[in-house]
């Protein structure tokens, strides 16, 4: 007996319908990508510059085709599908093309990217799926308390660095409690990613190992799949009272559109003669428009904003409410 291939929307796209990624593994290829990039910064005489740059543009294709993938089964959250489009923009400046006159879309030339990465030069013309009864084509979306899913990708990366950091300075505590951030924001985002897919049964399954994982560490007894699932998203918004109960309004002045969060560009490509070409962006909480300034007495930038390294510049992380300052 023949059994067919489950269709996913993303199949639909020549890249993806040739490389057939899970869920679970773009997750576990953009976490790597993410870590070697930040070892780049945090022991940067360890690498070499190519090295450099190849880790740097493997993230930006990793982390852009995770979040492309989500925005191709319609996520809600308007942020996936801005750092898919930025991500790919970012791919291009990388890669030395001059965006003001380029003709590449930055979200085409990011699902190329990831094809010739897995040794699909030529992508293949897209592909058609099966035919569906209409009434059971309705785009299912999670509950609206959700998180947004740019911010649960945030939390599931930097929490599983700062699970390895605390490990090597031998803080196991603090580790445990990283990686039980890391697994809960894991779980959601493969629920998520179920959700709009619901053909998609690898990142079900996943989604209710996680959320058990996460029951067995708090000392929970064993529960079904449903209420396993629903115990972490209660767990995470107990964890982030501020996002649940400060909801942003849909006209937000920092711009957010409701859902708490922005892209911010957080480093240039240092070409001379003062021109910096945007070259990474990433999601954080938007401030609904209360001015920020960087901290005078900060170590790294001395309250003008940058640090430099490697022909880049980078926005320094001391940003605060202007009154914090004062």
């Amino acid at each position: 007996m023949t059994i067919s291939p489950t269709h996913l929307p993303e199949h639909a796209v020549a890249a993806y319908a040739q490389e057939r990624p899970s869920i679970q593994r773009m997750i576990l290829e953009a976490r790597w990508a993410h870590l070697q990039h930040d070892a780049t910064y945090e022991h940067p005489e360890a690498f070499r510059s190519d090295q450099v740059h190849r880790l740097a543009r493997a993230r930006l294709i990793h982390l852009g085709t995770l979040h492309d993938v989500l925005a191709i089964r319609a996520a809600r959250d308007p942020e996936v599908h801005e750092a898919a489009r930025g991500l790919g923009t970012n791919l291009l400046a990388h890669d030395g093309f001059h965006l003001p006159t380029t003709s590449l879309s930055g979200t085409d030339y990011l699902r190329t990217a990831y094809a010739a990465m897995h040794g699909h030069a030529e992508p293949r013309p897209r592909t058609i799926p099966p035919a569906v009864n209409p009434a059971e084509s309705r785009q299912a979306q999670p509950p609206f308390d959700w998180p947004p899913a740019s911010r649960i990708i945030r939390t599931m990366l930097w929490s599983y660095a700062a699970a390895r950091t605390c490990q090597h300075h031998g803080r196991s505590a603090d580790a445990d409690a990283q990686l039980r951030e890391h697994h809960i924001a894991r779980g959601l985002l493969l629920w998520n990613a179920a959700v709009l897919a619901p053909a998609d049964r690898g990142s079900a399954q996943a989604a209710a190992a996680a959320a058990h994982h996460v029951r067995d560490l708090d000392g929970r007894p064993r529960t079904h799949d449903e209420n396993a699932l629903h115990y972490i998203l209660d767990v995470y918004h107990e964890a982030h009272l501020e996002e649940a109960e400060q909801p942003h309004d849909p006209d937000c002045p920092g711009g957010c559109a409701g859902d708490g969060v922005v892209m911010v560009t957080l480093t240039w490509d240092d070409q001379g003669n003062g021109i910096f070409v945007p070259v990474w962006q990433e999601p954080v909480d938007c401030t609904e428009g209360v001015p920020l300034d960087h901290d005078p007495a900060c170590p790294d930038c001395s309250g003008h904003g940058y640090t430099y390294s490697r022909g880049e510049r980078h926005l320094c992380l001391c940003l605060r409410p202007v009154h914090q300052h004062t």
